[in-house]
């Protein structure tokens, strides 16, 4: 069972719930109580007492001047407050740990708050005396809201209770929410089911058993199986025993203190069984956040043949956009060299704002034929006069003067190369002026070429032979040809 852990506030202190379980040690005042009546009637062997508590390790001390037995009698408030004042008089500022009064009685509560009792525990549960609740409130100090059934004088003829913690849980809510309303905060308060305030020898082991039920109201959660009538045994030591039974039940179904006569007993008893709770919650811990990751289920695999028609085909991702189809253009315009004379003028292109978005793919066939311009002759197949193409045989065409594109043999000085013709005199260049090649008669002088400067004085290289191919005599010696790099 892994504790809630909760801070008690008090009048002057604050205890830390559930990281250990606090022991409350009983110092009955009374002369007739059902264990220790008489034995601390006197302040003195009550201070005495109360010492002896706080060094065995007591955490806090509850004191209680009227018995809440079985057949017990009520008494007045003055009464009760003769039997506790000697008492707070001679326990006051001598204790380190708080102190705690037993009482439904407001009056005695009010009174109480001037020597230093910081918390109210009301074995009523507010059913005798609802305005304690707003002493406490008043106070600031710690209630224990405890459940009781009927009175103690008429706890004999009760029968037993149906559902015994159902009914302890629904009684405690609603005397939460009656404290609650008085002004008393919920880190005040503490809860006890009541062990054998009306309850019969078997519910009050099913209380133990299913005490961890109380959890759902979120409160801190006090036990008192001290020496209760359930647990009495032949001796007093055998029923010592019997309560160290029902403390460590009580512990393990989540109980945050203890109330007990046999402090020193059962503070060993507590410490052994808060590090049992610890060890399970260490355990638990662990178990609870695997049980809150998400298992991932491996599919079973059968035991079938595989077939490959059963074979799971991935599917394609759809596209971020549906591709935008491209319209049909309308056919284009007759070429016009005149009035069109670019291809970006072209209707059939678009404009960039225009063009689908990224991953389109053209449809090619909505597109009309390409046609390569020119800025000069238009369209290819096209002359510069506009003449039609004529699709006959070249030998069945008439002869005129335009040269032909297949007249890839002629001669220098024929019309393809820009020889003369009957509308063209002869051209008159450096090819008709240059003598003609004969091999082995060396090249001819430069000077004998009108478009280079003649040699002699005025600049220029020496001439050379003009059939040997060797520089004249008194020339400089001819250097050997080389590449450059």
């Amino acid at each position: 069972m892994n504790r809630k852990r909760h801070y008690w506030k008090l009048r002057t202190t604050e205890l830390q719930l559930g990281e250990r379980t606090l022991i409350m040690g009983i110092l009955n005042v009374t002369p007739d109580s059902f264990s220790d009546g008489g034995h601390y009637s006197d302040p003195d062997r009550a201070y005495a007492r109360a010492m002896e508590m706080e060094e065995q390790g007591v955490d806090i001390i509850d004191i209680g001047a009227e018995s809440t037995k079985p057949d017990s009698k009520r008494i007045t408030a003055d009464e009760e407050w003769q039997r506790l004042v000697p008492v707070l008089k001679r326990l006051r500022d001598h204790l380190r740990v708080p102190l705690s009064l037993d009482t439904y009685k407001s009056e005695i509560a009010e009174r109480a708050l001037e020597y230093g009792i910081e918390i109210f525990n009301d074995p009523s549960g507010l059913t005798f005396d609802p305005d304690l609740a707003k002493v406490a409130a008043a106070g600031n100090a710690g209630l224990i809201l405890n459940h009781m059934r009927g009175l103690p004088e008429t706890w004999a003829k009760l029968g037993p209770m149906q559902d015994a913690m159902g009914s302890i849980t629904k009684d405690l809510e609603a005397t939460v929410s009656r404290a609650r309303r008085m002004g008393v905060e919920k880190n005040r308060i503490v809860i006890d089911p009541g062990i054998g305030f009306g309850k019969r020898k078997e519910q009050n082991s099913e209380i133990l058993a299913h005490l961890a039920g109380l959890a759902q109201l979120d409160l801190p959660i006090l036990v008192g199986p001290s020496r209760k009538s359930f647990l009495t045994q032949p001796t007093g030591e055998e029923t010592s025993y019997a309560t160290a039974a029902a403390v460590a039940v009580a512990i393990l179904n989540g109980a945050h203190i203890v109330r007990v006569h046999d402090v020193k007993e059962m503070r060993a008893v507590a410490l052994v069984t808060d590090e049992i709770v610890r060890a399970g919650a260490a355990v638990e811990k662990p178990a609870e956040e695997a049980a809150e990751r998400p298992v991932r289920k491996v599919p079973r695999r059968e035991s079938t043949p595989f077939v490959e028609a059963d074979k799971p085909r991935p599917t394609r991702a759809p596209l971020s956009r549906p591709p935008v189809p491209l319209p049909n253009p309308e056919p284009a315009e007759p070429f016009a060299p005149a009035a069109r004379k670019n291809i970006g003028d072209s209707p059939v292109r678009r404009a960039p704002q225009d063009r689908p978005s990224k991953g389109w793919t053209p449809d090619r066939s909505a597109r009309p034929p390409y046609e390569k311009r020119s800025a000069d002759t238009g369209p290819r197949g096209r002359r510069p006069d506009d003449r039609p193409r004529d699709d006959r045989p070249r030998d069945d065409r008439p002869r005129d003067d335009r040269p032909r594109r297949d007249d890839r043999t002629a001669r220098p000085d024929g019309p393809r190369f820009g020889g003369p013709s009957k509308d063209r005199p002869a051209f008159r260049g450096k090819s008709q002026d240059r003598p003609p090649f004969r091999p082995g008669q060396g090249r001819p002088p430069r000077g004998d070429f009108p478009s280079r400067p003649s040699s002699g004085p005025a600049g220029g290289r020496p001439p050379r032979g003009p059939s040997t191919g060797r520089p004249p005599a008194g020339a400089p010696p001819r250097r050997p040809f080389r590449k450059r790099p």
